[in-house]
């Protein structure tokens, strides 16, 4: 799992807005073509605004931010990106638009003489190109995690993964929070393709798969880094909702069989090491520190067969 650290050292501090190729080129419906239906409301209700300037010809004459429609799309988004883990990008471009909201009540109850008018004025500008900036952000974002999609398990594959986790330690850095890492490597899996051969050996992977997505919050994100490895991003969660969190799923899949395989039952069991996106330190260094714990899980996993 260290490659996965190799690869994200590629550029650390590179920009999420720098399109992805595809983004240019793929009209996509679903989540991106909701944000994408946003950002359109957003930019021609911020064009009227901007022609009417801070010195209207009418005290109230201020263009009516169209918060539900925008709204509408988001939730619309959510919806349809499933496991793609938008959910903390989506609270705040929520809070972000009732802020506008609120600029915009503002904005009208100043006379267009008043120097607080342009102050109103200049926040309101500021404050709707930073949101237009968030969805341009996430368009990109849900465009990269599409094209990435892992084809056997329909998770996201490492790409997205990459993607994911400078997002994550972007939001942790600006905003504060936490966020969780965990890398997990499937125990005991050759023996399953060694005995049921290697399609079965996919089914198992695909069941598993699947067990990730019941069993994690609606905000968390599994993906599949390849073989029998994956990777699980838990926003919000500290140390101890990590571990928390990977036991549930451990005491889960120990409870009941995956999936049956020429009549008999099997289950999953798997190791895992933790991390936390911290602002202070690099994506790097946490994948580095989880793969060394993952390293100490699973030995101690191996002992435990002997």
């Amino acid at each position: 799992m260290s490659a996965l650290a190799a690869e994200l050292t590629v550029d650390p501090s590179a920009s999420l807005l720098t399109p992805h190729p595809l983004a240019a080129a793929r009209e996509a419906g679903g989540a991106v073509g909701a944000i994408r239906a946003a950002r359109r409301v957003l930019t021609a209700w911020l064009q009227r605004c901007l022609r009417q300037g801070a010195y209207r010809q009418q005290a109230q004459a201020v263009a009516a931010l169209p918060l539900a429609a925008i709204e509408r799309q988001l939730h619309v988004a959510l919806a349809e990106a499933g496991d793609g883990g938008i959910e903390p990008t989506h609270a705040e471009l929520i809070a972000e638009l009732q802020g506008i909201q609120r600029l915009v009540a503002r904005l009208a109850g100043t006379q267009k003489s008043q120097p607080d008018a342009l102050r109103a004025y200049d926040a309101l500008v500021d404050s709707s190109l930073s949101a237009l900036h968030h969805l341009s952000e996430l368009e990109v974002e849900l465009t990269a995690q599409q094209a990435w999609l892992d084809p056997l398990t329909g998770l996201p594959g490492r790409r997205a993964l990459q993607q994911r986790l400078l997002a994550e330690h972007s939001r942790v850095r600006r905003h504060g929070g936490s966020c969780a890492l965990a890398l997990v490597d499937l125990d005991r899996f050759k023996p399953i393709n060694d005995r049921y051969g290697h399609l079965a050996g996919d089914s198992f992977l695909v069941a598993f798969a699947a067990a990730l997505r019941r069993l994690l919050r609606p905000y968390d994100s599994a993906f599949r880094y390849g073989g029998d490895e994956f990777v699980l991003v838990l926003p919000q969660s500290g140390q101890g909702e990590a571990e928390a969190a990977i036991a549930r799923i451990q005491q889960d899949l120990g409870e009941q069989p995956l999936l049956q395989l020429r009549g008999q039952p099997v289950h999953a069991a798997f190791s895992a090491g933790i991390a936390l996106l911290e602002p202070a330190r690099s994506v790097v260094q946490s994948v580095a520190d989880a793969d060394a714990r993952l390293y100490a899980a699973k030995a101690g996993a191996a002992r435990a067969d002997r």
